[in-house]
């Protein structure tokens, strides 16, 4: 499988050497340091063009007129990783707030429709793509929990979710010898609010493993699925990347 590697907070070293990313992966490990360069890089790797689709309904045809997105010519891509969001969007933050390092009242506005553009993109390429993103709790007072939300700065963090096929949370369990396991939480719950499933096949707990995740895409016959994966820095979110297979 051929996985491109995107490392926007300089955390590839959880996975080895670049060449160890390398062979693991394909490709190397490519390092952005603007939300104008990802961009681009999409501009590069695939292609939109508008389909007109007939669709029968009992006797009636009914026309209508899709957006797909396919990879441009030459491009062998399985899997794209953003590791991490939170980072990839706090450098269009800066990017947006200037060289006043504060954002303006109308720049959350754009902000919102950026991201939302460019995750619609991240949903509709064909491909799987894993973004990883720092998680960070919020006291809902009214209902007494904490919650775990993603880290994003603005409105875009309160529906994230909606892009995705699977939403893990990580969590980190220590035996009593003191050694560490990571695993997925994939039940939502009041604490872990955006939890998801689509397969519907998952154990509400389970080890972190993407080979668990390749096997139901390729069953289904998906032409790739969107994770968005939330937690805390070294609760796995980089290390699981060695599943990937």
């Amino acid at each position: 499988m051929k996985t491109l590697y995107l490392d926007f907070e300089n955390g590839y070293k959880s996975l080895g050497s670049k060449d160890d990313i390398s062979k693991l992966f394909g490709y190397p490990v490519l390092q952005y340091e603007s939300w104008h360069d990802f961009k681009v890089l999409l501009g590069k790797l695939f292609v939109k063009s508008t389909v007109k689709e007939e669709v029968k309904l009992g006797s009636i045809n009914i026309s209508q007129e899709v957006i797909k997105w396919k990879k441009k010519d030459g491009i062998e891509l399985d899997c794209m990783v953003l590791d991490t969001m939170t980072e990839l969007v706090k450098k269009y933050q800066r990017e947006l707030a200037g060289p006043q390092k504060k954002l303006q009242l109308q720049d959350w506005g754009k902000m919102k429709l950026e991201l939302d553009t460019c995750l619609a993109i991240i949903n509709a390429i064909p491909i799987t793509v894993i973004c990883n993103v720092h998680g960070k709790l919020k006291d809902d007072s009214e209902n007494n929990v904490l919650k775990v939300m993603p880290n994003i700065e603005g409105s875009t963090k309160e529906d994230l979710g909606k892009w995705f096929d699977f939403v893990l949370y990580t969590k980190v369990i220590k035996d009593a010898k003191g050694k560490r396991s990571y695993v997925w939480i994939t039940a939502r719950d009041e604490k872990y609010c955006h939890a998801k499933d689509r397969s519907q096949e998952l154990p509400d707990e389970m080890p972190q493993d993407y080979s668990v995740i390749m096997n139901i895409i390729k069953d289904r016959e998906w032409d790739g699925a969107k994770i968005l994966i939330i937690g805390d820095p070294g609760s796995g979110k980089t290390l699981s990347l060695k599943t990937l297979k």
